[in-house]
C-alpha cells in the first residue's frame, strides 16, 4: 500500500543553520527505563492484550543537531513519532477527533522503550530506528506503509515504514550443489525487507532493512542478458560487464569507495538476475537527504558562503584523488567521474564522505592513457559543477561546460553570473568571479592533455 503522507524534500535556507545541542539527563533516563519497563509487563499480563498484534518500524533518521547522548534522545523521540504517525494515519479514518484519539491512545497501540533499537547505518554516521509496537487488531488496517514525521524544532525527520510481522513471509531456500555456489533461490526476499524501489531500464535498486543484522542497504538487481551459466566456472571467468564489476567491488575495502557485501545470482521467472549488496550512502541531513554529490551540492553547496565552499571543494577533491589512487593500485579505471556516480554520506564524526562507484578493470596501455585524459576533463567539469550546481539535467552542465571550453575566463565569468541568478537557493554574494582562481584550473584541466595519473594528480592536489 503506497502512502499519500510523504512528504516531498523542499530545500531550505542554511546559510544561517546553528546545531542544537542536547544535553542528557542520566536520572531521567534511569527512571523513565525503569517505570517503562513496568508499563510492559503489565501490559503483557492483561487480558486485553491478545487482541493487539505487533508491527515493525523501520526508520531513517535526518538530523541537524547533536545529542551528547543521542541514543537515549531518539529513543524519547521515536515514541513521540509514532503517536503522531498514527495520529495521522487514523483521524479521521478510524478517529473522528485529536480529542478521541488521545482518550483511546492505550487501547489502540502501546510502545515501550525496551522494543526500540537505536543504532548507526554501517561504517557511516547515519542514524536509523527499529522498533516493535503494539496495535490493536481493529486498525490494523488503517496502517499506511510509509509516512514522513518532522520534528521541526529539533530539526529531525524520520522516514517510517511499517510492516505487520504476519506479512513479512519467508520462502523455503532450495540447496544448491557446490558447482553452482553463485546461485541462489529466493535469497533476497528471505534476508531482506524490501523500504523502497527505483526501477531503470533493466534493473531495480532497492532501499531495504536486513534483519539478521539489524541494518540498511541498497540492493541492485540487473537483469542479465547473455547466455546463462550457473556453474562455478562459467560465472568466475563470465565477460559480462556487470559481474565482472560485482567481482571488482567484492575485493575493494577502502573510505572513498563504494563498498560490496555480497553478490549472487537467481532465476526470476526463468531469467537469470545479478543482486549486489551495497553500501547505503546517503547524506542524512534536515534539509534534503542527498543520494549523491549532484543533489548534494544543489542542496547544501550552493547556499554556502565563498570560504566555505572553497575548503569544501577542495575536502571532496582530495577524497576523490585518494579513491583513485587506491583504484589504480589495482588497475580498475572509473568509467564516468560525474556527480551523479559519486556517493555522498557522513562519518561518524558527522563530515562529509565522498565514494566512487561505476568502475571497471584496465585491459591494456591505450585504454589507460584514454582513462587519464578523460579523467582530467571530468575534474575540470566537476569543479565547475561544484562551484554552482545548476538545477536540470547534465545536458545542462554540458552546454555550460561546452560555453567555458571556448570562451576566454573573463567573458565566461560574466555569462555564467547572468544565468547564476536563475539558481533560486544560490548564496546573496554569490558571483564567478569569486572562484576565478579555481576557475582558471578547471579550464587547464579541460584544455591540456595529460599522459599519467601522477602529473594529473599533482596538478589537481595544487589546486586544492
Amino acid at each position: 500500500m503506497n502512502s499519500n503522507l510523504v512528504i516531498e524534500e523542499v530545500a531550505e535556507d542554511v546559510e544561517n543553520y546553528k546545531e542544537v545541542v542536547q544535553i542528557a539527563d542520566e536520572n531521567k533516563i534511569k527512571v523513565a527505563l525503569i517505570d517503562n519497563q513496568k508499563l510492559k509487563q503489565e501490559f503483557l499480563s492483561t487480558d486485553n492484550y491478545p487482541s493487539f498484534t505487533q508491527v515493525l518500524i523501520i526508520s531513517n533518521i535526518s538530523h541537524n543537531c547533536y545529542y551528547d547522548d543521542p541514543f537515549f534522545h531518539y529513543i524519547l523521540m521515536i515514541t513521540k513519532v509514532i503517536r503522531k504517525a498514527l495520529k495521522r494515519m487514523l483521524i479521521p479514518n478510524y478517529i473522528k477527533s485529536k480529542q478521541e484519539f488521545i482518550s483511546k491512545e492505550n487501547q489502540l497501540f502501546r510502545c515501550f522503550y525496551q522494543d526500540i533499537n537505536i543504532g548507526f547505518i554501517t561504517s557511516t554516521g547515519q542514524i536509523k530506528s527499529t522498533a516493535f509496537i503494539y496495535i490493536h487488531r481493529n486498525i490494523r488496517e488503517f496502517i499506511i506503509k510509509k509516512i514522513v514525521i518532522d520534528q521541526k524544532q529539533e530539526r529531525v525527520r524520520f522516514l517510517m515504514h511499517f510492516f505487520r510481522i504476519e506479512n513479512i513471509i519467508k520462502i523455503p531456500y532450495v540447496q544448491q550443489d557446490y558447482k553452482n555456489q553463485f546461485l541462489k533461490t529466493n535469497k533476497f526476499k528471505n534476508e531482506f525487507i524490501i523500504l523502497n524501489e527505483e526501477i531503470e531500464s533493466h534493473q531495480s535498486l532497492f532501499h531495504v532493512y536486513k534483519p539478521v543484522d539489524d541494518q540498511i542497504y541498497f540492493v541492485k538487481r540487473i537483469h542479465l542478458r547473455t547466455t546463462f551459466n550457473s556453474s562455478f566456472m562459467n560465472v568466475f571467468h563470465s565477460k559480462d560487464v556487470h559481474i565482472g564489476r560485482a567481482k571488482i567491488l567484492a575485493s575493494l575495502s577502502h573510505p572513498n569507495v563504494v563498498r560490496l557485501y555480497d553478490w549472487w545470482l537467481e532465476m526470476l521467472n526463468f531469467q537469470p538476475y545479478l543482486f549486489m549488496q551495497i553500501e547505503y550512502c546517503t547524506y542524512p541531513r534536515y534539509v534534503s537527504q542527498a543520494k549523491n554529490l549532484l543533489s548534494y551540492a544543489y542542496f547544501y553547496m550552493n547556499p554556502m558562503s565563498c570560504k566555505q565552499k572553497l575548503k569544501l571543494i577542495q575536502d571532496i577533491m582530495v577524497q576523490i584523488v585518494q579513491g583513485l589512487e587506491f583504484l589504480k593500485l589495482r588497475n580498475i579505471h572509473i568509467v564516468d567521474l560525474k556527480p551523479e556516480n559519486i556517493m555522498v554520506t557522513i562519518t561518524v564524526t558527522g563530515d562529509l564522505q565522498v565514494m566512487l562507484s561505476d568502475f571497471n578493470p584496465i585491459n591494456n596501455n591505450q585504454q589507460t592513457l584514454n582513462n587519464i585524459e578523460n579523467m582530467a576533463l571530468a575534474f575540470g567539469a566537476l569543479i565547475m559543477h561544484l562551484i554552482l550546481t545548476f538545477p536540470g539535467d547534465s545536458t545542462l552542465r554540458n552546454n555550460f561546460i561546452a560555453k567555458f571550453q571556448e570562451m576566454n575566463l573573463e567573458d565566461s565569468i560574466s555569462l555564467f553570473d547572468t544565468w547564476a541568478q536563475k539558481v533560486k537557493n544560490r548564496n546573496r554574494e554569490f558571483s564567478f568571479n569569486l572562484f576565478k582562481n579555481l576557475m582558471q584550473s578547471a579550464q587547464s584541466l579541460l584544455i591540456k592533455q595529460y599522459h599519467d595519473f601522477h602529473e594529473l594528480k599533482t596538478i589537481i592536489l595544487k589546486i586544492v
